[in-house]
């Protein structure tokens, strides 16, 4: 009955495409259930439980423009590899947000915010002259499960034995407990992270750099109708070119530095 459902809804979903207009994408994008991931700046759960972050700031900002009702704080906030499934397998759920890799872009359809993140191997400071004596391959690196750094070491053969964790928060306690050499993940991220548990950002070093120019994305089911992405991607340019776009980063990134 479940396979018959979601086939079903792809069925249906994919023959918008042959009828799809401004009104339908907008009734689409009303019923779209959301999700995301602990990922600051760019998506996160501030101290009063409020679901804050660019990504959801840009959001509101595509929804409000296009006259659309959204509530932020309705946005389920899930484990990365949960939300991968959900997007990937059911054509109403869309989420946020998704480093482009071309595995991925094959796999969903990706609307990137015109902001880029390093995607970089770290690992404590005071343990850096050590580890530069060691190969790649030879260490020990926490990784989120099914997240970019991840995606990265397995796409470019780094042989590095991976402790796989749940979250961000645990794969800086790995390190920072020295139950692993490195970690693989965001620069801009763990960064964050850090301020969370009380730790200067020279407490890591990055040592190795996976991707240098990283996009960050919204990502929707691969079936999408073309009318809904292309609306979406065509609020995002005008929201830039209206400089709406800058400050909400500038916010963010200037928080954590301030």
């Amino acid at each position: 009955m479940v396979k018959f459902v979601i086939t079903s809804l792809l069925i249906f979903y994919s023959s918008l495409s042959f009828c799809c207009d401004e009104s339908v994408a907008k009734s689409f994008l009303a019923t779209l259930k959301w999700q995301t991931e602990d990922y600051p700046p760019y998506n996160y759960l501030n101290s009063s439980d409020e679901l804050v972050g660019i990504f959801p700031e840009v959001l509101t900002l595509i929804y409000n423009k296009l006259d659309i009702k959204l509530n932020i704080q309705n946005i389920a906030v899930v484990p990365w590899a949960r939300l991968l499934q959900s997007v990937k397998h059911y054509p109403d759920y869309a989420a946020f947000s998704m480093v482009t890799t071309t595995e991925r872009a094959q796999k969903y359809q990706l609307v990137p915010l015109p902001v880029v993140t390093k995607i970089s191997i770290m690992v404590l400071n005071q343990n850096e002259s050590v580890i530069n004596n060691k190969k790649l391959d030879e260490l020990i690196i926490a990784v989120v499960r099914g997240d970019i750094g991840q995606d990265l070491l397995n796409s470019q053969n780094i042989l590095a034995t991976q402790a796989e964790t749940t979250s961000a928060f645990s794969m800086l306690q790995m390190l920072i407990h020295q139950r692993v050499d490195a970690i693989a993940y965001s620069e801009d991220v763990t960064y964050f992270q850090l301020e969370k548990i009380d730790l200067k950002n020279s407490a890591i070093t990055p040592i190795y750099s996976l991707s240098d120019q990283s996009f960050v994305n919204y990502v929707f089911h691969k079936n999408t109708p073309d009318c809904v992405i292309n609306i979406f991607e065509e609020t995002i340019t005008e929201l830039n070119e209206e400089r709406k776009l800058k400050p909400v980063w500038q916010k963010h990134f200037e928080s954590n530095d301030g």
